[in-house]
């Protein structure tokens, strides 16, 4: 027998073309009079001073994700407003003052929108308040606001989504090697967005319509929905995700950075490629995306992916995936050029 769950997911999603708008309505339904609302550094700012304009008739202050005070509280909600960064600081503000949020994403790069969970990387910083957990109450996700991001992160949020179908995989592997706990609810929904994705992306990559945007958005929010109903973010993060964390890793070290859903994208096909499956039919999915096929294209050298793979399995030795106990530099160089990525 099955012990007891407890999940918690957003009670509200507003989405499509104005819903910025009913942003006064949402937070009405909350109770709150103090606002604290988190934005990023440029184009961001804008629609963050739109929301506060909204909620005149509550006192609200406005801050740059880097100006945040982590420990300084005294407000009733907060609200991120931006890309992943902005949102991602706003989760671990209201965890660390255990406030209600609200998030507004102005991009849809990756499935953290609906996620009560934040970005890998910034979770090992945040280590000193434990596992960062905040889902959102309410989210609102204006279509014709994220039409405005960059075709390069939107594309990336396609390729976030084509990384389910390793994710999901990895996941049943750990169920059955190791016995970890697994829902086959929370396993569809996270594998309905791949099918989305994969169906649609040559028709939605140029994200010239509302319509294409409103597929992403949905598909990411089913993700983020699929986390909360597990318990972690196992149906959507897999040896895909180790992969483009590992790169993301090394590149940081270098003082370079990378589009995630990119890597993401490249790490699932080199994961198909070690499960023997159809990795062929991913990479021509990835490719209809407007999203790179090759490492030079993602401007990625082949030692530094081969350095990758071979530490990809020691960033979360809680997570068991295909990539096992490690592979050697001798496989990981074979799989990348086997897969035509070098």
């Amino acid at each position: 027998m099955k012990q007891l769950e407890s999940f918690e997911i957003p009670r509200y999603i507003v989405f499509g073309p104005g819903a910025i708008a009913r942003t006064p309505q949402v937070v009405a339904s909350l109770n709150a009079a103090k606002i604290i609302i988190i934005t990023g550094k440029s184009a961001t700012c804008k629609y963050a001073e739109e929301v506060a304009s909204l909620l005149s008739r509550h006192t609200v202050e406005l801050l740059r994700y880097d100006e945040v005070e982590l420990e300084r509280g005294g407000f009733d909600l907060v609200m991120g407003v931006g890309g992943g960064r902005a949102l991602d600081i706003a989760k671990v503000y209201a965890f660390v003052q255990r406030k209600p949020l609200v998030v507004v994403p102005t991009s849809a790069s990756n499935d953290g929108i609906a996620s009560p969970y934040i970005a890998f990387s910034l979770a090992r910083k945040m280590q000193k308040y434990g596992k960062i957990v905040a889902p959102p109450m309410a989210v609102i996700a204006d279509t014709l606001v994220i039409m405005k991001a960059p075709l390069r992160l939107l594309r990336a949020g396609i390729g976030e989504l084509l990384g389910k179908v390793v994710a999901v995989k990895d996941w049943r592997l750990a169920h059955r090697l190791k016995g970890e706990e697994y829902s086959e609810y929370a396993a569809h929904l996270s594998l309905t967005s791949y099918k989305i994705a994969a169906a649609n992306a040559a028709r939605i990559r140029d994200f010239a319509r509302e319509e294409d945007v409103r597929v992403l958005v949905k598909a990411l929010v089913g993700c983020g929905i699929a986390m909360s109903i597990a318990g972690s973010s196992r149906p959507c993060s897999g040896s895909e995700h180790l992969f483009a964390h590992a790169v993301e890793t090394i590149l940081e070290g270098q003082g370079r950075d990378a589009v995630h859903g990119e890597l993401v994208a490249l790490g699932t096909v080199i994961m198909a490629y070690l499960y023997g499956m159809d990795w062929r039919k991913i990479k021509r999915a990835v490719r209809l995306a407007g999203l790179p096929t090759t490492l030079r294209e993602a401007g990625l050298d082949a030692d530094l992916a081969v350095e990758a793979l071979v530490m990809a399995h020691e960033l979360r030795p809680d997570r068991y995936t295909i990539l096992g106990d490690g592979i050697s530099r001798e496989a990981a160089r074979k799989a990348l050029e086997d897969s035509g990525l070098v």
